[in-house]
């Protein structure tokens, strides 16, 4: 029986990868079982808020700039609210990146993140750990 020496490849945060295993978060999946290891990116769809946010700030402009002086104010007043609602929403949107780990039992996502490069070290040392395996 040959014993295998446990070498570390990444830990970093609340990932800790090894040539035998990956503990993400609380789980620990054996290197063993996983067949292959991608990151999605999952960008936010913003097209129909957008666009309704930018309908409704072009029909308070039009009905601002009438001669209703009566509504005015107050449209403008909601005019400045909707532009200041779109700028947070739009900044608030923020693109999501994801690891997928394949085995013989399925598909798992296994983490989400906003940092890039911090989900692509965690998908280069899987990758390292599986090429070591073999």
């Amino acid at each position: 029986m040959t014993h295998v020496s446990e070498i570390n490849i990444l830990k970093e945060k609340n990932v800790k990868i090894t040539n035998l295993r990956a503990i993400i978060g609380t789980k620990t999946y054996a290197i063993s079982d996983i067949t292959s290891v991608s990151m999605d990116v999952n960008e936010p769809k913003l097209f129909l808020p957008v666009f309704f946010i930018v309908i409704a700030g072009v029909c308070s402009v039009l009905i601002a700039v009438s001669d209703m002086r009566e509504y005015s104010e107050f449209l403008t007043t909601s005019l400045y609210l909707g532009i200041a609602g779109l700028v947070f929403f739009i900044l608030s949107q923020k693109t999501k990146y994801s690891i997928r780990i394949k085995s013989a039992s399925g598909e798992f996502k296994v983490l989400e993140a906003f940092d890039r490069n911090y989900v692509e070290r965690i998908v280069k040392a899987l990758n390292e750990a599986i090429v070591q395996r073999e």
